[in-house]
């Protein structure tokens, strides 16, 4: 009789090189900054970082402007702000009085 172990059946199911599969690359994205749609009045802008969300960018920056300031100076990010790529820079200051927002 074979014995089969939790290790033999991990391997036949292929979940020992299941973390390789998933890695996540943490490379430096090279971005076009001039495909980005922000407003021309900025004058401080923020690298998007790997998991940043809206809400963290807007905190990192001290809470200086509201999430409708954020969408209003950078208009192709979406209202659930989940197209933030890494790499890009947003628009987190203009130059006063700004946009109407």
């Amino acid at each position: 009789m074979v014995a089969i172990t939790i290790r033999n059946i991990a391997c036949l199911l292929g979940v020992a090189s299941l973390g390789a599969s998933v890695a996540v690359d943490t490379t430096k994205v090279d971005v076009d900054a001039a495909a980005w749609k922000m407003t021309e009045l900025c004058v401080d802008y923020y690298t998007v970082g790997f998991g940043d969300t809206c809400w963290d960018i807007i905190s990192r920056n001290q809470n200086k402007f509201t999430m409708r300031q954020l969408l209003c100076w950078n208009t192709d990010i979406n209202p659930w702000c989940s197209n933030l790529i890494p790499g890009r820079q947003v628009c987190v200051g203009v130059d006063r009085p700004g946009p109407v927002c």
